[in-house]
């Protein structure tokens, strides 16, 4: 039985490759095309799952009858990932994204959900995602419909289970909206756009502020290329991030750094690290990740686990300051 399950999107990206960023009607030449298993909740699980042992990390989702699913089930459980809580919607597309990224490894993701949002509070309920929940010590939800993640944390809430909720593009919605459902989780993670989004505030530290005070949870605020802001009761921390320059890495893609940071966040707490050294090393994931063009490109635990050990990480380590 999986110690650590996660509800969320699993799709399948085409990467076009571009030297700038499109903006509005305008038509740039694609350098390449690359191709992909991709989408929040599976990239976030098979990130878990490489911190975790084999069959440690379920997935709880929805594809469709086409090919595309056998070859995302085969892909999940070739990473580790158990499977039994992934679900097909007969004739329904599997979902699909279009990944758009400029030389820089800055990115522009569009998303067709397809059979993602196929799911229900029904299956939820299932005898099987109910037995999983409950066999789980972790429920980490990423990106499905709203009722859908409000039924996982209210069951897994009433299972004394950990939770930590990435609402990723349900922030559009409006606070008011995720209020009530916040409640139930214990940690909340978001970047920095869609904390500002959901907080009218336009500063990523100040919107993490606003929202574990409003909220009344521990809220995570993911910075980019400048780490991460952590704010629970009152008290506020910037957790630095890793400088790829100075270990010689290049940012090839940030596509999937933020599902690598949830998933990885998420593992460690698993395995019972404090939370800074968890979102510490979450950080350094997240970097060796933007090391990679696919988006499931995040790193074992034997690769973060080498960064996380080397002198001058554990130096940057010692120097948080919680305020």
């Amino acid at each position: 039985m999986p110690v650590m399950l996660v509800c969320g999107v699993i799709n399948w990206d085409t990467a076009l490759f571009v030297q700038s960023l499109p903006r509005p009607g305008e038509e740039v030449k694609v350098v390449r095309k690359s191709s992909f298993p991709g989408g929040k909740g599976a990239n976030t699980a098979v990130a878990a799952a490489r911190i975790l042992d084999p069959g440690q990390v379920g997935m709880a989702g929805m594809l469709g009858s086409d090919s595309v699913a056998e070859e995302q089930i085969r892909i999940l459980e070739h990473e580790g990932v158990d499977t039994s809580c992934i679900s097909k919607q007969p004739a329904a597309n599997s979902g699909t994204a279009y990944v758009i990224i400029d030389s820089k490894g800055e990115d522009m993701i569009l998303t067709h959900m397809a059979a993602n949002l196929m799911m229900t509070e029904e299956f939820v309920s299932s005898n099987q995602v109910s037995s999983a929940i409950d066999g789980a010590s972790t429920i980490t939800i990423i990106d499905p419909p709203l009722a859908v993640a409000s039924a996982f944390l209210a069951k897994a809430k009433k299972a004394s289970k950990m939770t930590i909720w990435s609402p990723a593009l349900l922030t559009r919605l409006g606070l008011a909206s995720l209020q009530e459902h916040a409640k139930h989780a214990d940690y909340l993670v978001f970047n920095e756009h869609e904390a500002a989004q959901i907080a009218l505030v336009d500063d990523g530290a100040a919107a993490c502020r606003k929202l574990s005070d409003v909220l009344g949870c521990k809220v995570v605020t993911t910075l980019g290329s400048r780490g991460c802001v952590f704010c629970w009761n009152g008290a506020e921390t910037i957790v630095p991030p890793m400088d790829l320059a100075s270990y010689s890495l290049k940012v090839a893609s940030t596509a999937g750094a933020g599902d690598t940071f949830v998933g990885t966040f998420a593992a460690l707490k698993t395995r019972g690290l404090g939370d800074l050294e968890a979102l510490f090393t979450a950080n350094i994931a997240a970097a060796l990740k933007t090391t990679k063009e696919e988006a499931r490109g995040s790193p074992t635990f034997d690769e973060v686990s080498r960064y996380r050990n080397d002198a001058r990480m554990r130096s940057l380590f010692s120097g948080i300051k919680v305020r």
